[in-house]
């Protein structure tokens, strides 16, 4: 089983190669989903399925960009080739996003519960794209099946990561409290900042389609 530094190197390796062109589709997908949700936002249900159908097409951009493949923007739209692919991703989708939401609706426990369905449920939107002889309602459940054992290997990525730029976020906010200099860390943070909200996002969709390389190579 591949180690979580490792899995972060690739990423890091593949966002070295890709920054721009990756950051330009990620905010591209942001600014569509934003559209959808003005224009349509009074349509109960057709701004939530632009989103679904946008983000899922995100997730093989990246999918494609850890896979060393050519990404464009035009891919943003590959859920929308054909209306079989939207009615499958938004009925694979939903349902497993509706299973999520019902675990989380348990008194006190709900929370985590719906954490751990969360992450179950990871490698749906990759099943729905690429096996097309899985059923919609099948792709939550096989995915649950296949990242049993991976669950907290995943969570554990995705933590170290937030820790690790919250711990910088400390350090800066501290720095900054220092007399005179204090003002050029004040810089360094908003810099930081703003490089977070940029390639955090892509670093973690990076990692995420790691997990599913991993756990596609470990059930061949």
């Amino acid at each position: 089983m591949v180690s979580i530094s490792a899995i972060y190197s690739r990423a890091l390796g593949v966002l070295k190669r890709k920054p721009f062109t990756l950051w330009c589709i990620s905010l591209l997908n942001i600014l569509l989903i934003a559209l959808g949700t003005v224009l349509f936002g009074v349509i109960p249900g057709v701004a939530l399925g632009i989103a679904v159908l946008l983000q899922t097409a995100m997730t093989m951009i990246y999918l494609h960009g850890y896979r060393g493949q050519e990404v464009h923007s035009l891919q943003l739209f590959d859920c929308f080739r054909d209306g079989r692919t939207v009615k499958r991703v938004l009925c694979g989708m939903l349902w497993a996003g509706l299973w999520v939401l019902l675990w989380s609706l348990i008194p006190v426990v709900g929370p985590i519960f719906g954490l751990i369905r969360l992450y179950e449920y990871r490698l749906t939107p990759y099943i729905l794209m690429t096996e097309p002889d899985v059923a919609p309602t099948d792709a939550r459940e096989i995915s649950r099946q296949r990242t049993e054992g991976f669950k907290g290997k995943m969570f554990g990525a995705d933590i170290l990561a937030v820790l690790a730029v919250m711990g910088v976020y400390l350090v800066l906010a501290l720095l900054c409290l220092i007399p005179i200099i204090g003002k050029l860390f004040a810089l360094i943070y908003l810099l930081f900042h703003l490089c977070v909200l940029a390639f955090l996002p892509l670093f973690l969709g990076l990692v995420q389609s790691a997990f599913y390389e991993e756990i596609t190579a470990f059930w061949r």
